[in-house]
């Protein structure tokens, strides 16, 4: 029993540490460049089943890196399942939003905890504001201490259209985001499916 608990334990921590595979982002991400492109950037890949990583975080340098990666859930509104979110920027919709967001602090939310704010800046996200949509941690996407292959979350009140994420992915992206402070040269999001 003793041994089940730290494989247990050592799969946890390979699963949070290493990435794993991200998206051939770098033929999408032109079409997102703006002038000031950011250092960091996150790419979140809705097509990926939930239980898997499709939260990816990209270090621009020399050229483009894969430094973590993580689980992201997808909205709960509109006719989204389990394995296919639907995608909406309506007020209420509790849907995901595709498109460009950049990370414009940290805020707190009505029930009291800490999460990253966004602002939309595609036809596809530009109520993002007025939605409250946020970076935030879950407990939903904390649960699982490793991939589950072509397996999905089920739907809960846990993504109202935000990005909720791991506690230790949420400690991650803020990581990264303070080395992005500059108003000109600020973290940037891209959503797509």
């Amino acid at each position: 029993m003793k041994w089940i608990g730290i494989v247990f334990v050592l799969c946890t921590i390979i699963s949070f540490c290493l990435p794993k595979g991200g998206p051939d982002w770098l033929r999408e991400r032109p079409k997102y460049l703006n002038e000031n492109p950011s250092t960091y950037e996150i790419v979140v890949d809705f097509s990926k089943p939930s239980c898997q990583d499709r939260l990816f975080i990209y270090k621009f340098a020399e050229g483009a890196d894969l430094v973590y990666s993580g689980v992201a859930l997808h909205g709960c509104g509109g006719k989204s399942t389990p394995s296919k979110p639907e995608f909406s920027n309506e007020i209420g919709s509790n849907c995901s939003s595709l498109g460009k967001y950049t990370l414009e602090g940290l805020v707190t939310m009505s029930n009291g905890m800490e999460a990253i704010k966004l602002k939309g800046w595609s036809d596809t996200n530009s109520n993002a504001e007025k939605r409250g949509i946020f970076i935030h941690p879950s407990m939903m996407a904390s649960l699982l201490p490793f991939n589950l292959p072509g397996a999905n979350f089920p739907l809960t009140k846990a993504s109202e259209g935000c990005f909720a994420v791991s506690y230790h992915t949420y400690l991650k992206i803020k990581s990264y985001m303070k080395l992005n402070r500059s108003s000109q040269n600020k973290t940037i999001l891209y959503a797509y499916y």
